[in-house]
């Protein structure tokens, strides 16, 4: 996306990791880009990996602003033993099946008892048209409400769940994040071999919330 060929040793061409991270609001916006797919039909693979060298409870949902179109693979996953041991959080394709073998889910199809099941989901990964649709979310609110109430009024009743049911508890918990890029977005059933510099994978916002 950048005018001119993109340079990460140049200041001014350069899309370093930190600008997922910086203020947002400004014009143009500043983003992180990953290098083209270059080497197709080799995957184009790249974890970004968030470390906060403490416990974090999450109190709110996981979004990632995406420039480039929404990939069409992405796995999110969560470690509890600072970046030992990774579990998935929830899986991201236009097509489960093919992808990962799930079927496809969203986190209105949980209930109570199905609360800490790892799902796939097919929400999040077509391309966009407008700004909303350059999200990608791991809705904690949503499974809050399976014990509070869809508007959060009975936050005691998910408190007591929470200190009570240790599973429960160490699902909202985290000690690290990895974001895992599987394949970007092609717009298309066939990637165009002659125009590989348009596959990419381009962030300019990751917001994780937390205490």
């Amino acid at each position: 996306m950048c005018n001119n060929e993109c340079d990460a040793t140049t200041e001014e061409l350069a899309h370093p990791p930190e600008l997922m991270f910086d203020f947002e609001g400004r014009n143009p916006t500043t983003f992180w880009q990953s290098t083209s797919w270059k080497k197709y039909p080799k995957p184009l693979q790249v974890n970004i990996t968030l470390s906060w060298n403490k416990t974090i409870e999450l109190t709110d949902d996981i979004i990632l602003t995406f420039e480039s179109g929404r990939p069409e693979q992405m796995v999110l996953e969560k470690s509890l033993d600072y970046g030992r041991t990774w579990t998935p959080y929830q899986f991201y394709a236009t097509d489960c099946l093919d992808a990962f073998t799930m079927e496809p889910k969203t986190v209105n199809d949980l209930t109570q008892r199905t609360l800490l099941d790892i799902i796939c989901t097919e929400d999040y990964s077509r391309g966009y048209v407008w700004k909303n649709d350059k999200t990608v979310r791991f809705e904690i609110k949503d499974r809050f409400a399976l014990f509070a109430g869809p508007r959060l009024h009975n936050m005691a009743s998910l408190y007591g769940q929470l200190d009570t049911t240790k599973n429960l508890r160490d699902f909202f918990t985290i000690t690290d994040l990895r974001i895992k890029l599987l394949k970007p977005a092609t717009g298309a059933t066939m990637v165009d071999e002659n125009n590989l510099s348009r596959y990419f994978y381009a962030i300019s916002d990751i917001k994780v919330q937390g205490r």
